[in-house]
């Protein structure tokens, strides 16, 4: 399997010493981190080595401890699309990346709209996660089989342990169905993540020189923000609904989603990497990596978008990760499927925005881990390292220097990532997930 350069342990006592602790409360350079089945004891400067006696050791001397990332945006394809991606290459590729909790998409087949699909679907990944550590959550579609004509049942599903609703892929278009999606989901407390596309347009790029090479009209912003603009005004109505915009890429929708918090709302809204990092003049005219819904769009979007999540007006990245087979991914736009993949390189687009002096250290690990995990419900296992609680974390040389994305980095089942042949900084040593050890990129510690 492509995972086999991933060396992974299973220890009950282990202890880090001498890294940095990043948290999104705040930074502590030096420090030593004991950990006992899966949990912190102690975190402190030069800690006394003789109260860990039998503790293996991981050095982290100029290394960054940061919490694991939660990507509340996967396409994790379970059930039903192994051709693209197995419940095992996905939470492999996840651990590739950092990232210790992920919800996935219901976009699968069958469609996950019902309890039966549901419990499969936790029965195909139970294996694939007791290996890696990663905690799979589920997302339920929100009309069934995502035809935007008839609610789920969501009471039933909630109860059943899912984590959100969306349609995703598929913006629900009937201002009727909407309004019941509110109303039917409100007393759940479960967010809704929309898909904001307003239907018709028939682009496939936002407005770009390859957009115009192929002849395709452009993707506009409009089909965007008009849904969010409906969305917002629906939800005025069922004001105790949660409503959640998925990968936002317009700075229209941005203006939109903070009138509303303003207003007293629950509103929130993510961007995706691919969105902070390129912009419509990069697309390469033979790469349909870059075909994704939504587009790539303008520098000024690009840069609103990379402002809005420094300040918080974003809540927190995810990634879309949407995995394909070759077949699929054809070198004609206009017929490609859509999607990029994005666990594995995720934590190296905020490390670029870090190293540009966008984010901060704290708001890094929030976008990355903290507001994610507090919005899914599962801020009591993920987004801090702090003593006391579970250990799932991130070692990163984060000062390593840029060097060029290669398919051959990637341990998931697809090579669909728009980020080959880029520059990003940093390395993922090590994914330690409770007394999971995962250890990469050539890095043992003296562990062994």
């Amino acid at each position: 399997m492509r995972h086999d350069k991933i060396k992974s342990y299973s220890s009950g006592r282990f202890l880090i010493t001498n890294g940095d602790l990043w948290n999104a409360s705040g930074v502590r350079l030096g420090v030593d981190i004991a950990v006992m089945d899966g949990k912190v004891i102690k975190i402190e400067k030069d800690i006394n080595r003789s109260d860990f006696a039998g503790f293996k050791e991981i050095k982290a001397k100029g290394l960054v401890i940061l919490p694991a990332g939660v990507d509340a945006q996967v396409h994790l394809r379970v059930p039903g699309q192994e051709q693209k991606e197995t419940a095992e290459s996905g939470l492999w590729a996840a651990v590739s990346g950092g990232v210790g909790a992920l919800l996935t998409m219901p976009n699968t087949k069958p469609v996950l709209d019902n309890l039966a699909t549901l419990e499969l679907a936790k029965r195909e990944v139970a294996g694939s996660e007791a290996e890696t550590g990663v905690k799979v959550l589920f997302s339920a579609a929100m009309t069934m089989g995502q035809r935007g004509r008839e609610c789920v049942d969501f009471d039933v599903l909630a109860r059943g342990g899912v984590s959100a609703f969306t349609d995703d892929g598929v913006g629900v278009a009937d201002d009727g169905v909407m309004l019941q999606v509110f109303r039917g989901a409100a007393p759940t407390g479960l967010p809704l993540l929309q898909h904001a596309e307003v239907p018709g347009h028939g682009g496939v790029l936002a407005a770009g020189p390859v957009q115009k090479v192929i002849g395709s009209v452009p993707y506009p912003e409009s089909a965007e923000v008009d849904m969010v603009d409906r969305d917002l005004r629906l939800l005025k109505q069922v004001p105790e609904a949660r409503y959640h915009v998925l990968h936002i890429s317009a700075a229209g929708t941005l203006k939109s989603v903070n009138e509303a918090r303003r207003s007293g709302l629950k509103v929130t809204c993510e961007v995706s990497p691919h969105h902070l990092f390129f912009t419509s003049e990069e697309i390469k005219e033979d790469n349909s990596a870059f075909k994704m819904n939504p587009p790539i769009r303008s520098a000024s979007d690009r840069d609103r978008l990379q402002e809005a999540l420094a300040s918080g007006d974003c809540d927190f990245m995810a990634t879309d990760h949407a995995p394909h087979e070759r077949e699929v991914k054809t070198t004609n736009f206009k017929t490609s499927a859509f999607g990029t993949t994005g666990l594995e390189t995720s934590l190296r687009v905020l490390l670029e925005l870090w190293n540009r002096g966008i984010l901060s250290e704290t708001r890094l690990v929030d976008a990355w881990a903290t507001a994610p995990a507090r919005f899914l419900g599962v801020s009591s296992s993920f987004g801090v390292i702090a003593e006391g609680r579970l250990f799932n974390a991130v070692v990163c040389d984060v000062k390593a220097s840029s060097a060029i994305v290669s398919e051959s980095d990637f341990v998931g089942l697809s090579r669909n990532s728009c980020f080959v042949g880029s520059s990003l900084p940093g390395r993922i040593l090590a994914t330690v997930l409770g007394q999971k050890i995962h250890y990469m990129n050539g890095f043992d510690s003296g562990f062994l």
